[in-house]
């Protein structure tokens, strides 16, 4: 309840309650800690640009270009994720946490944001503004939201008066459509209302919240022009227009991000050619046909890219557009398995053949990578940063009894129960250390493999 009232629900609205602390106060999560902070040791001086990027951070950006998806894991144990920059007063790029992006030369934040407008809301802008933009009623209208989910948002949204007026309104609510436009528009309405006035934490990918509702308000929209179609002339120039507004958008919106091609204006020729449909006799479903058609083209194409060139696995987000370079899913599916370490790995699987779990670990983020290399299940006992308290030394003392769990991996700095550790060290022996290796989650951290009967 705490999660959904607190971090995922107030906090979200404003940025001093999202965007600050950790994520137990409703915070930032580890993943992107704020900016001049340290989540496991409170508020630290913000680093001095003179003094550089941390090896770390030059080093996961080595073999990258400006502008790349990048992470790197801290001294502390901390996996930061971020993007590779060129820092200010440096001539190599470094991979610039969520939150501790430098201001640039030219006055501005190296994603081209205004002073104070960078990720995380330096000087007072917005957290992770390179992914969502700044709070406003035009924010899935404009970069960087628009390319997630608005490419038919402006039909949806007329679709809302189209429903709305379908019938009178009675109470209770009798028709189909006012019931339908209570459920979908309600839905979409609200997730509008409530990300274009976020400024405390809000990623890109949320946007996926509002699919089925706006799939849901394009249905109904375009089917009550169709019903109205039947007997009133002046549906069909409703829908021409409708669409006319949509596909104007969906030309803005791809040329925000340099994707503009000569064959996008084919969706302006079906358009043309419903309009033309219609003043033929029997034309008007080919007309109908024809204008749907035209505002889906551009969509479709987003949507097959979004598929194909995608490679962010920290942060997924729609095609980012000729204008941007992508590494291509490759890549992706190459990290994926990439911090996960094979001996362990062998060691577990084979020592723990009908037992629920493979492995216990503090956090999902240190257990996540054992999943995907397993399918088998992995116990986090803290949650998502470690610091959710899920399992207690009853439990693992419970399942341990029940043959259930045999291995304990701890440690680092989501290591930090007091009682499973005092527990791991006097009732399980020690199978091995593995000090600045893959142990399947934060790279460079130190870990300890325990084995519990």
């Amino acid at each position: 309840m705490g999660l959904i009232f607190g971090h995922n629900g107030a906090s979200r609205l404003d940025m001093t309650g999202g965007g600050q602390g950790g994520p137990q106060n409703g915070g930032t999560p580890p993943s992107a800690p704020q900016a001049g902070t340290n989540p496991n040791q409170g508020t630290q001086p913000q680093q001095n640009p003179r003094q550089g990027p941390p090896q770390q951070a030059l080093d996961a950006c080595a073999t990258s270009t400006q502008g790349d998806a990048c992470s790197f894991t801290q001294q502390n144990g901390n996996t930061i994720n971020g993007t590779c920059i060129i820092p200010p007063n440096q001539n190599q790029l470094a991979c610039a946490p969520a939150g501790m992006i430098p201001q640039g030369q030219n006055g501005q934040a190296p994603n081209g944001a205004p002073n104070g407008q960078g990720p995380q809301g330096q000087g007072g802008g917005t957290p992770f503004s390179q992914e969502t933009g700044t709070p406003g009623v035009l924010r899935f209208f404009t970069q960087p939201l628009s390319k997630q989910m608005s490419w038919l948002l402006p039909f949806a949204l007329i679709s809302v008066l189209l429903a709305l007026f379908a019938s009178r309104i009675r109470l209770p609510l009798e028709s189909g459509a006012h019931k339908a436009l209570l459920l979908w528009g309600g839905w979409l309405l609200t997730c509008i209302v409530f990300f274009s006035m976020v400024s405390g934490i809000f990623h890109s990918y949320y946007a996926i919240m509002l699919a089925p509702a706006l799939g849901a308000m394009v249905g109904i929209g375009f089917a009550q022009l169709w019903s109205w179609g039947e007997d009133k002339k002046w549906a069909g120039m409703l829908l021409a227009a409708s669409a006319a507004v949509t596909v104007g958008f969906q030309y803005f919106a791809a040329s925000q991000y340099g994707d503009f091609a000569w064959w996008m204006i084919g969706s302006g020729i079906l358009l043309g050619l419903g309009i033309i449909f219609q003043f033929i006799k029997s034309g008007r479903r080919l007309a109908y046909v024809s204008m749907l058609a035209a505002m889906l083209i551009i969509p479709m194409y987003w949507t097959v890219m979004t598929s194909v060139e995608s490679s962010d696995i920290n942060l997924p987000t729609a095609y980012t557009g000729a204008s941007q370079t992508q590494d291509g899913p490759d890549r992706a599916r190459q990290q994926q398995g990439s911090n996960v370490n094979a001996e362990l790995l062998s060691y577990l699987e084979a020592n723990t053949q009908g037992m629920k779990y493979l492995v216990a670990v503090p956090s999902s983020q240190q257990g996540s990578q054992l999943v995907i290399a397993t399918g088998r299940p992995v116990l986090f006992m803290g949650g998502f940063s470690g610091g959710d308290e899920v399992v207690t030394v009853d439990d693992l003392k419970e399942m341990v009894a029940n043959g259930e769990l045999r291995y304990v991996l701890y440690g680092g700095d989501r290591g930090n129960n007091a009682e499973i550790s005092s527990w791991l060290q006097t009732s399980c022996s020690v199978v091995q250390e593995y000090s600045q290796t893959n142990t399947g989650g934060p790279q460079g951290q130190s870990m300890t493999l325990y084995m519990c009967k």
